[in-house]
């Protein structure tokens, strides 16, 4: 049974085609397996603690008015100052949560011609990469044959001066082997031509 959700997403891909384009393989990733995501909290809940700490501890020596400054306008600079780290904080926090939904509403694709992430949404994203660009490929694998494929496409230069590596990946999708020996394939057949 193929469900709703997959019809659409892929009536989604199927607007992205060139002419003469055939799609080799598609799938839509789980997001439920993105669990690597959650180690940002890690770091966001010590960070999101501590500033919620100095916030509140700051707030309340000012709302008590104990000190010989209480009641002065710049008594507020520190519970004020505590509010942007906050604000990283429920980011950071959220960040894992976001991922899983823009994975929830993406769908992958290998063509006869390119690599394809189709992300729908409030906005229509989309990710394409010739084949005759794609270098490296990892793959992480799990027992049930879920995984990514992780693809070298490039790198460049960030602000910092250091050289990053650029990479097309399908998140957590079914039978992530087959994808990678399609792949190779269409790479081979592509380059024959």
């Amino acid at each position: 049974m193929v469900l709703p959700h997959a019809m659409e997403m892929e009536r989604e891909l199927r607007r992205e085609l060139a002419a003469g384009e055939q799609i080799i393989w598609s799938g839509l990733p789980d997001p439920r397996r993105m669990r690597l995501a959650f180690v940002i909290w890690l770091f966001a809940i010590p960070w999101t603690l501590f500033s919620l700490a100095w916030t509140g501890i700051a707030l309340s020596a000012v709302l008590s008015g104990k000190g010989e400054n209480a009641g002065l306008w710049w008594t507020w600079i520190f519970p004020l100052w505590g509010t942007p780290f906050i604000a990283v904080g429920l980011y950071m926090l959220s960040m894992p949560f976001r991922i899983r939904a823009a994975l929830g509403r993406s769908i992958y694709a290998l063509t006869s011609q390119r690599v394809l992430q189709v992300e729908t949404g409030k906005t229509r994203k989309v990710t394409a990469v010739a084949l005759s660009q794609l270098g490296a490929v990892s793959r992480t694998e799990g027992k049930d044959g879920w995984g990514t494929l992780s693809i070298v496409t490039g790198s460049h230069v960030d602000s910092d001066g250091d050289r990053v590596t650029d990479k097309f990946e399908f998140h957590q999708v079914p039978d992530v082997a087959r994808l990678e020996r399609l792949l190779t394939d269409a790479q081979a057949y592509a380059s024959s031509r």
